[in-house]
């Protein structure tokens, strides 16, 4: 409700401008204030959400400019024209997306310049169509046949923008928004919590061009004239100065990054010569004391602790609540893994050599071996991070050989990472929340407008999650950044992340690694009562008394090949393991206790 209010304020200071201040400059000057802040809160949803830079958002803006006038001029009432207009972005943005799919970092901007460069080129020489530099005239904009006046215009922008900042709330306070930031942060954790993070990061670029879209309609009738000048590159480096001034993946950012691009230049009209070097330096000082943005780097000293109390009676219920059983797990089938001489091959080296491994669960298995042995490429063979070069993997009688991660983990397989791959800018609850991600049944318009069945299906997951964090013993830090837990705390945040994918093989790699004696008691306490719940378990570990205390079987590779396997025990007193995994006599008579 609180929320509510805040809208309704926003809203009466937005209906009430006109009146207080009427002066055609200073509502013309608002309104292109508008239109930027909606550019700049899809261009954040882009790059502050799912970590997708872009720096063509000016032919976005462009193209909804000239898709919503041309229509409109066609005889298009002019709702329609702007529907239609941006449904024109949405297609531009997915047919980018799908473009630089396989682009990261500087290789995606590379791609988003070309492509804003290239409708820059267009918009100025197909003139035709465009006008090019000598402009384009629009119909006066109308509704319900009743022409728009300026103050009209200035009330129907601050309607759209309203909206759309209720929107984009909305997904960033939903699961979509939770699986661009996850997706943002690491994207192989993500897949393998299930997230197809190709058909995301196509959604995420279309969301974001869509929003850029409207917000160049609304430019292009608030004189019912524009030319190509104004999508010029540069326009995108403005946009983009915006949403990383203000913070970057923060709710407030683009209101704070709007006022640094657009109206401290309206103060300082007289430099407009050097506007770029301004806001390149803007920019420079920024990410060098501000790195997180204003809003951003505010919310680091202010806001981490502002959600802390008040899961502590829910965490308190979870744990009672709860024992050692989780609901989901009460009732396992037997697994089966058949692992058939898998080959893993990189430039000709054989990482991993003709390997057949069977597990039957539920059962703890556990995979050692020395470094340089194969562990972590069987590992990532078998979370579908790699595709084997031979062999086959047959889980629960289907061929799972060339399975993604997401695919993996819909087929009941995930895993957690030796180098950990939390979601650093989410709560440890939002982490384990994401790991649900399989098991949300609400769309994305859903979680847009924040439906009843959104609230049903957040509370009902939210309360299981609850439940898997005080299976781990973390249900106290359910509201704590999981950037700020310790490394053991993290692990078993991680672990519970996995078991939200509600896993029948769960691929724990070195679960242990940086954890203090107290959280390794901790993690091997959970690992046996995962095991009890009816998970089959593979364990990578370099703890051998870990491995040798908690697995049925173990599985030894040396060199890409399976050496041995068997029992703590055969596996304790195997030669060739003593030889070439535990180092000889004096490590021998250590790990049989001797």
């Amino acid at each position: 409700m609180k929320k509510w209010g805040i809208y309704a304020a926003i809203g009466a200071a937005l209906y009430l401008f006109p009146w207080i201040f009427p002066n055609s400059y200073l509502i013309h000057l608002a309104q292109g204030f508008l239109y930027t802040y909606i550019v700049v809160v899809g261009l954040n949803l882009l790059v502050g959400l799912s970590g997708q830079l872009s720096l063509g958002h000016a032919g976005f803006f462009a193209i909804g400019a000239y898709g919503t006038a041309l229509l409109n001029n066609a005889g298009v009432p002019f709702l329609f024209s702007l529907t239609l207009g941006t449904a024109i972005c949405a297609a531009a943005g997915g047919i980018v997306a799908m473009l630089s799919l396989r682009a990261k970092g500087p290789y995606l901007a590379m791609v988003t310049i070309a492509f804003g460069m290239l409708i820059e080129i267009i918009a100025n020489r197909w003139v035709e169509v465009t006008g090019g530099p000598a402009g384009l005239y629009l119909n006066s904009p109308s509704l319900l046949g009743l022409s728009l006046g300026i103050v009209e215009y200035y009330w129907l922008i601050a309607l759209i923008t309203l909206v759309i900042t209720v929107l984009a709330d909305n997904l960033f306070t939903s699961r979509v928004g939770r699986t661009f930031q996850a997706m943002g942060s690491s994207e192989v954790a993500a897949a393998t919590a299930g997230v197809d993070v190709r058909n995301w990061k196509v959604l995420a670029f279309v969301v974001s061009a869509s929003i850029a879209g409207i917000g160049g309609a609304l430019f292009a009738f608030q004189n019912s004239y524009f030319n190509s000048d104004s999508f010029t590159w540069d326009k995108s480096i403005l946009f983009l100065v915006g949403v990383i001034v203000g913070g970057a993946g923060t709710r407030l950012g683009p209101v704070i990054g709007t006022i640094v691009i657009f109206l401290l230049p309206q103060a300082f009209q007289s430099l407009y010569d050097y506007h770029l070097l301004i806001f390149g330096a803007i920019l420079l000082v920024s990410l060098v004391l501000l790195p997180q943005g204003i809003v951003g780097s505010l919310g680091r000293v202010k806001g981490k602790r502002r959600e802390a109390l008040p899961l502590a009676k829910e965490a308190d219920g979870a744990r009672e609540a709860l024992g050692t059983e989780v609901r989901w797990a009460a009732k396992r089938q037997a697994t089966v893994l058949d692992i058939r001489q898998v080959v893993m091959e990189f430039d000709g080296y054989r990482a991993v050599d003709g390997v057949d491994l069977t597990l039957q669960g539920p059962e703890v298995r556990g995979l050692i071996g020395p470094n340089g042995s194969g562990k972590s490429t069987i590992v990532n063979v078998l979370s579908g991070v790699y595709v084997p070069t031979a062999g086959q993997m047959i889980w629960n009688t289907r061929n799972v050989t060339s399975f993604p991660p997401h695919k993996m983990a819909e087929a009941g397989i995930t895993r957690t990472f030796q180098n950990l791959q939390l979601f650093s800018e989410l709560t440890v609850l939002q982490n384990v929340l994401v790991g649900f991600h399989l098991h949300y049944t609400s769309g994305f318009f859903a979680n847009l407008l924040h439906t009843p069945r959104f609230w049903r299906e957040e509370e009902r997951l939210r309360e299981e999650a609850m439940h898997l964090l005080a299976f781990v013993g973390m249900a106290e830090k359910a509201n704590e950044m999981a950037a700020n837990l310790s490394y053991g705390e993290q692990r078993l945040v991680e672990i519970a992340r996995a078991m939200a994918v509600k896993p029948q093989l769960l691929i724990l790699d070195e679960p242990a690694a940086g954890a203090s004696q107290y959280e390794v008691d901790k993690i091997v306490k959970v690992i046996r009562n995962l095991k009890e719940i009816g998970i089959s378990i593979i364990l990578v570990e370099h703890h051998m008394e870990i491995v040798m205390n908690v697995c049925d079987t173990i599985t030894v590779l040396d060199f890409g090949k399976k050496i041995a396997e068997g029992d703590p025990a055969h596996i304790q007193k195997h030669p060739q393991v003593i030889e070439a995994y535990l180092g000889g006599e004096e490590v021998t008579k250590l790990v049989v206790g001797e």
